[in-house]
């Protein structure tokens, strides 16, 4: 099981790598436009996650359903369902975007952009809305197949997509002098570019069914209620989160915010492992629930639990050893490498437990325990918040909400617990629901 798991995971690590090196080459191609490019991309910020937490529930939708299909045996239900998927978004993005598209001059207004820039900031997000809506054809076609097994024909796509995005960006706006601009223009080319090579890679599988794509599966919205919903939500919580830290670490300065938001940096990094190993093994159990093998299905939560905490013994170890020097390559002034690393020691060594719950919250989310997952990080965040706030103002330093921290990180060694008691309830009402069939 160890090695069916890691074989999806590499292949699901070098996509999300790769996606992250090209969020962070972007920024810095933005850096050297100026300061002004940087800023209008900043203040999209907020919106960027909406969307992304939309687009990440369709994808996430997607991959489970052609999960099942590969265990039941039925690939041609992979393009009816993401045809299906992609319908609902086409009504769901184009309300979206009309909705930012009216909102667009008041938002200007509400975040205090400056007036030079209101016209550049307005006409940008409504630019980048629409080019946000071409992007979710090839996140399906990419679900579809990395879903069904087909992993590493979805990380060329995801491979593709990325270059396409960092290239234009980096040849249109620095060699033609559009500026930002090329961002929208970069994200449509990716994702156009992206949909016409996904359906390619499709057609060279067993999965390219077009007359499937006339089928209406109304599945969907039960999926997207059940698994979109609760993934979408996981992003606000985050969201609310880091709203709520930089609040509590105001109060000590701007070097502790600017650590924090340096740290975390790196921590998307870092954690980066336990959410792909989280996928595999829902790829994996969901693959094993569409083949009826509900027993199987405790065999392969359990290994994915036990290479998660393998991994993250040696990453946590790396890290907590390396706190300074990493502290010191990730920030310039001496006050934010200072706290940068004082949040890395007081919090790698507990990597050990964050790995394994990040993984079992994946696990959840794209199992059809979505919902007892958003539980459960609305209270380990707003756990973090409440008591690091005390703490750190009763030591009356950044330090004490550092420690608060780990310590709440420790106390997510029950989540592996909860998630393994979802998964077993899972192969019990799945297994009695086969036996019933079977008898009646």
């Amino acid at each position: 099981m160890w090695r069916t798991i890691s074989g999806l995971a590499v292949p699901l690590f070098v996509a999300g790598s790769l996606n992250f090196a090209a969020q962070l080459g972007i920024v810095a191609i933005l850096g050297h436009m100026g300061g002004e490019a940087i800023y209008v991309r900043s203040l999209y910020q907020p919106v960027s996650l909406v969307v992304l937490a939309l687009s990440v529930s369709f994808a996430v939708c997607g991959q489970v359903a052609a999960a099942i299909s590969k265990g039941a045996g039925r690939p041609q239900d992979v393009m009816a369902n993401v045809a299906s998927l992609a319908r609902v978004w086409l009504g769901l993005g184009t309300a979206l975007f009309l909705v930012l598209a009216i909102a667009a001059p008041s938002l200007a207004c509400l975040w205090q952009v400056d007036a030079a820039l209101r016209d550049t900031f307005t006409s940008f997000l409504r630019w980048a809305s629409a080019a946000g809506l071409l992007a979710v054809g090839a996140e399906l076609c990419a679900a579809g197949l990395r879903g069904y097994g087909h992993v590493r024909q979805a990380t060329v796509l995801v491979i593709w997509t990325a270059g396409v995005r960092i290239g234009l960006v980096a040849g249109l706006g620095l060699g033609t002098g559009i500026g930002i601009a090329a961002v929208p223009v970069a994200e449509a080319a990716a994702g156009l570019t992206g949909l016409a090579l996904g359906l390619v890679l499709l057609r060279r599988t067993e999965l390219w069914h077009p007359p499937a794509v006339r089928i209406w599966r109304r599945e969907v919205f039960t999926d997207l209620r059940r698994i979109g919903v609760p993934i979408a939500m996981s992003f606000f919580v985050l969201a609310a989160y880091n709203f709520a830290v930089i609040g509590v670490l105001g109060d000590y300065g701007e070097n502790a915010v600017a650590g924090f938001t340096v740290a975390s940096t790196l921590q998307n990094i870092v954690l980066l492992p336990g959410m792909v190993l989280g996928t595999a093994t829902a790829i994996t159990i969901n693959q094993q629930r569409g083949a009826g093998e509900w027993p199987r299905i405790r065999e392969s939560m359990r290994g994915g639990i036990e290479v998660t905490v393998v991994t993250y013994v040696a990453i946590a170890a790396l890290v907590w050893a390396l706190h300074d020097p990493l502290a010191r390559l990730m920030g310039g002034d001496a006050g934010v490498v200072a706290a940068t690393g004082a949040y890395l020691g007081a919090v790698a060594l507990t990597y050990v437990v964050q790995g394994p719950v990040l993984a079992s919250l994946t696990v959840m989310e794209e199992t059809g325990g979505g919902f007892l997952a958003i539980v459960l990080n609305a209270v380990y965040f707003g756990l973090i918040v409440a008591v690091g706030a005390v703490v750190a103002s009763a030591v009356g330093s950044a330090d004490g909400f550092y420690a608060a921290v780990a310590y709440c990180n420790l106390i997510g060694v029950t989540v592996p617990l909860v998630a393994v008691r979802h998964v077993r309830k899972l192969s019990a009402r799945g297994g009695a629901a086969q036996e019933a069939v079977a008898t009646g």
